[in-house]
């Protein structure tokens, strides 16, 4: 990629639903990217709150071209697989070569789009990049870094899904094979995590820090405290099934160590 105006189209989807205090703060940072070949889709999933006004009113205000697509019918039974249907959804919209996720609450640096899509364009065997993330609390600011190493851990730890960047035609395939109606605690980003890694082997992680990720207490994450909660213990077991599930499907060898039979022992004593 010689310049800038000569590097394919990138779709920025943002999925949002009740996040009016934060909408605006992640379409700006979408708007004011370096990277000028973008388009920006705005996916609504049925907000009760003002968050459709909110982001239709900035539309005309400013005259700003992006596309907006609501959610009209009735919700799934589960927060994780409406997230998994928004991203689909939009993908049917998206033009672009490669998509960039993004979480309505967190926000990406104006230099983002230019950095990931340089690496792109020179690992053209990569299907899949993320970049480190900056937790963003009220008074303060942490870089975060998550390394992997494919060899020896068979457990994928990996940036949010903000972090998360696609070549679309591999995310179209992959999303039909993570998209299964249960595992309900289980987030989109875990999902992509393991079929990239352990399945596909095609990523790479940035070493840059280009997404802002926001820390709020009413995030979906907030009720899964580590170890102290039968949330977390769920959650893990739902990961390790999901996990073997995935594995066993791909003729990989499958994640039953110590620590899956812990969790499974606890999810039994729990009476989760």
């Amino acid at each position: 990629m010689k310049n800038i105006a000569d590097g394919p189209l990138a779709s920025i989807i943002i999925t949002n639903y009740n996040k009016s205090n934060f909408l605006l703060d992640s379409l700006k940072s979408s708007l004011k990217q370096t990277y000028k070949k973008k388009e920006i889709i705005f996916f609504d999933d049925k907000s009760t709150d003002s968050s459709l006004k909110k982001i239709k009113n900035f539309k005309i205000k400013n005259k700003y071209k992006f596309k907006i697509i609501t959610n009209l019918k009735k919700k799934k039974s589960f927060a994780t697989y409406n997230h998994i249907s928004a991203v689909a959804k939009s993908l049917t919209k998206a033009k672009g070569k490669y998509i960039f996720l993004l979480d309505s609450d967190d926000y990406f640096h104006q230099e983002k789009l230019k950095k990931i899509i340089k690496t792109f364009e020179k690992n053209k065997n990569c299907k899949f990049i993320l970049d480190q993330p900056i937790l963003k609390y009220e008074n303060k600011e942490i870089k975060k870094n998550f390394h992997y190493n494919l060899s020896t851990n068979k457990w994928p730890k990996f940036p949010p899904t903000s972090c998360m960047c696609f070549e679309k035609k591999t995310l179209k395939r992959v999303l039909k094979k993570i998209s299964f109606k249960k595992f309900p605690n289980l987030a989109i980003d875990f999902r992509l995590a393991v079929y990239y890694s352990l399945v596909l082997q095609e990523f790479l992680i940035h070493k840059s820090h280009l997404t802002f990720y926001r820390q709020v207490e009413e995030s979906m994450d907030s009720k899964y405290i580590k170890y102290r909660s039968k949330e977390w213990w769920l959650r893990r077991y739902e990961a390790f099934e999901f996990l073997n599930l995935i594995l066993k499907k791909n003729k990989l060898p499958t994640n039953k160590g110590v620590d899956f039979f812990v969790t499974r022992l606890l999810n039994k004593f729990l009476n989760i």
